[in-house]
């Protein structure tokens, strides 16, 4: 009972939280605010979450759960391509951010803070591993978990300047996709373009109104949705 009473607590906060930072940028929300609006106090907000990353992390790792459904449910392909999967799973993050200013607060804080950059490479690895995308392919494991913080970071400051560079969603996706499969997983020209067409068919399958509802009621408990 005790248990289910702190992940319904839980729920809450992140569901507040999101939505705070999504309305009002994450500057502009104080861990005094979200334990106003999630009916506690500031220190038992505190006890679960200490500081706003924290917060970030678990929000993050939600959105990388719902993201990686939205995807899997448009590739029933068997043996699933991982690098495909990867590129429209890429193309997500950025396509919301670039089109959901509340999102791309949440994606922007993730990326270009140093302490949430790093959290952001480990939480991918650790959501490759949980999902084991990789296990079917014979690669060097210790290149993957070198390589993802790397694209990660390099793939963040595209996202950053994305204007500058007039990079869209897709071609961010395309780049991250090719730079950890040949800088780091010495794939083949072939395996590579194979990666990045079906990863594109995969996205032609993706209804972004769907992916957004998806994204919008990740906090909610199954019986709460309406």
């Amino acid at each position: 009972m005790a248990r289910r009473k702190n992940m319904k607590r839980r729920r809450v906060i992140l569901s507040n939280t999101f939505r705070l930072i999504r309305e009002n940028g994450f500057d502009n929300v104080s861990l005094q605010r979200i334990a106003e609006e999630s009916g506690i106090s500031k220190s038992l907000l505190q006890s679960y979450y200490p500081h706003k990353a924290t917060l970030i992390n678990d929000i993050v790792h939600q959105v990388f759960t719902t993201l990686s459904e939205c995807v899997e449910i448009k590739y029933p392909d068997e043996p699933k391509n991982p690098y495909a999967l990867s590129k429209a799973f890429v193309y997500l993050i950025v396509k919301l951010g670039v089109t959901d200013d509340g999102l791309d607060q949440i994606i922007m804080q993730a990326f270009m803070n140093n302490k949430t950059l790093d959290n952001w490479g480990t939480m991918l690895n650790t959501w490759i591993s949980k999902k084991r995308l990789f296990d079917e392919e014979n690669i060097d494991f210790n290149e993957l978990s070198v390589g993802i913080p790397f694209v990660a970071a390099g793939a963040g400051r595209l996202y950053y300047d994305r204007a500058k560079h007039h990079v869209d969603p897709e071609k961010l996706a395309d780049y991250a996709v090719k730079s950890l499969m040949f800088s780091f997983l010495k794939c083949t020209a072939t395996d590579i373009k194979q990666a990045v067409n079906e990863g594109h068919r995969i996205i032609n399958q993706i209804d972004l109104d769907e992916v957004r509802y998806a994204v919008d009621h990740m906090f909610q408990e199954p019986e709460e949705e309406a």
